[in-house]
């Protein structure tokens, strides 16, 4: 008896600790994230090297805070598996038409030359055919969160230059899911790795096949469904269960999970909902994706890096240049000016973020030993960090443009030249009256509503009425907010309409801001908020809130002049 009590006391006492040790974790995790990130920001560094960073302090090469464990690690595979959903997000159909053909041949080309390239250099260097294929292809792939960041900072994110770019990066990201296979089946295959590719091939067919399927028949009718609920949880909900749902059954295909996510992502691109998915999935995505690039820091040997320091410096030097050279050269041949083509190269020549993940993955199937993986995620991240010098060179050659440009789905298939226009959150009754009146005007206009009953109605009739919820930053954003005269707010909810008003004022600090209220204890809430004007709702509040644009309103030439 006294032998089974003290077993049962160890055993909780075991428990507790393991619940301290995860708790502690946590806890160590996020105020390593606020104390990195912030600063990295500041400094214009970006956030996925904060990560980094941040892992690499706190992980056993350093300060040894970080406990680290299984749950650690599946959270942060969960994080890449909401990064390649939100790559999916990028690649509708229609936003890929957009760049037109010269650019995609110009990115095919780029990846195809590059990932042969840096295959035979690795094979020159001692590596395996195989696990050359691989790491040419993760190294060919350059950074999306980088280039954008840097991008976005300079006002460069329009023009024939960002064209390039972005539908550079959106061949590299296209590339990643059949990378994920490739790396799979190769560390399966043995000595022939002809039978395992083509079963991977298989089944990916089989499941491309029925998840087109699945794309036609159930997919809108259950984001439908989760709209028309009117609650924000379960359409937040409906999205996980299509990222983590899809993933689990490609992982069951003996795919992999990021490969589902992927798909599921490239399914949502083409729907209505597309970038309020892209808002519910936001804050997942961000923390997960933190937690991966922190276990990548803390996988870092600082001890190894400094033995191996002259390996390193030419193994970033190497990737750097290759990277460029031929960037520059197919550039030039697609007719790219001198200027434009160095650009160009410069800004794309760091490693990716999806290098980490298929270097992980080459190791996990013993294609990489611990010694190469190191070397070669410790030289991408080194080139991630260098990219701002690339960036001189784009700051000097690439043309100006204006700054923040949304790349969410429909909003910018069909709102992306859109300007000095205003923007209408709540289809109902007043926002209806306030847009006719406008359009009236010849005042462009772009409303956001959450009744997926009245978008789907309004689209019907080619009205510029999107499903979002202007209550989120991301969504504002995709109505290009940075560049619109001004927002009205027409929700009846006075509490939303505040919410609104209050998100809207700190996000774009200069935008003119128009509000309905209910009754005079709201104005004061509402112009604290930071409503430039309110009106109180009665039988002409659609006509005044309307007049009270115009007084304002000037055409854009005009406004510009």
């Amino acid at each position: 008896m006294l032998y089974f009590c003290l077993n049962d006391r160890v055993g909780r006492r075991r428990v507790e600790l393991n619940e301290h040790n995860y708790i502690q974790d946590v806890l160590i995790l996020l105020v390593a994230l606020l104390a990195f990130v912030p600063i990295f920001q500041r400094l214009k560094i970006g956030s996925a090297l904060a990560y980094l960073t941040a892992g690499i302090v706190i992980g056993p090469s350093v300060l040894g805070l970080f406990s680290g464990g299984e749950e650690s690690r599946n959270l942060a595979e969960l994080g890449v598996v909401f990064l390649l959903f939100a790559v999916g997000l990028e690649v509708s159909n229609e936003r890929l038409r957009l760049f037109g053909m010269r650019a995609f041949l110009l990115a095919g080309a780029q990846v195809l030359v590059t990932t042969a390239i840096l295959a035979g250099a690795a094979i020159m260097l001692g590596l395996s055919p195989a696990a050359a294929v691989v790491v040419g292809g993760a190294l060919t792939f350059s950074s999306s969160a980088v280039v954008f960041q840097i991008l976005s900072e300079r006002g460069q994110m329009t023009g024939q230059f960002a064209r390039s770019t972005i539908a550079i990066l959106l061949v590299q990201d296209l590339m990643v899911a059949p990378m994920i296979v490739i790396a799979a089946a190769l560390g399966n295959g043995g000595e022939s790795v002809a039978i395992p590719l083509g079963m991977a091939a298989l089944k990916f067919g089989f499941v491309l096949v029925a998840f087109i399927l699945f794309e036609r028949t159930i997919l809108r009718s259950l984001l439908r469904l989760a709209a028309e609920t009117g609650a924000p949880e379960v359409f937040t909900g409906a999205t996980l269960l299509l990222v983590l749902g899809i993933g689990w059954v490609t992982e069951e295909a003996g795919l992999s999970m990021a490969l589902g996510a992927f798909l599921a992502g490239k399914m949502v691109a083409d729907t209505e909902y597309r970038h309020q998915v892209a808002a519910d999935i936001q804050p997942f995505r961000g923390l997960l994706l933190g937690l991966f690039f922190m276990t990548v820091g803390m996988t870092l040997d600082l001890r190894f890096a400094a033995l191996n320091a002259p390996t390193l410096g030419a193994l970033v030097v190497g990737l750097m240049a290759i990277k460029t050279a031929i960037l520059f050269v197919l550039a030039m041949a697609f007719g790219a000016p001198r200027e434009r083509a160095l650009a160009l190269a410069a800004l794309l020549s760091q490693g990716s973020e999806f290098a980490f993940v298929l270097l992980a993955l080459a190791f996990d199937s013993r294609l990489l030993d611990g010694e190469a993986r190191q070397l070669l995620t410790v030289a991408v991240g080194v080139s991630m960090a260098l990219t701002p010098l690339g960036a001189v060179l784009v700051s000097r050659f690439a043309p100006k443009g204006r700054s923040g440009v949304s790349l969410l789905g429909n909003l910018d298939r069909e709102g992306g030249e859109v300007r000095n226009h205003v923007v209408i959150a709540g289809f109902g009754q007043v926002g209806m009256a306030v847009a006719r009146y406008l359009a009236g005007q010849r005042v462009p206009v772009l409303i956001l509503d959450l009744s997926a009953r009245r978008v789907r109605a309004s689209r019907i009739r080619n009205l510029p009425v999107y499903y979002g919820n202007a209550g989120r930053t991301e969504v504002l954003r995709a109505a290009h907010l940075e560049r619109a005269h001004a927002l009205v707010v027409s929700v009846p909810e006075a509490a939303i309409a505040e919410q609104i008003t209050a998100l809207a004022r700190r996000t774009f600090p200069g935008l003119k801001i128009f509000v309905r209220a209910p009754d005079e204890d709201w104005i004061g809430r509402m112009r604290t908020a930071g409503a430039n004007a309110v009106v109180l709702e009665g039988l002409t509040t659609a006509l005044e809130l309307a007049e009270r644009v115009m007084l304002v309103y000037a055409p854009e030439g005009e406004a510009s002049g």
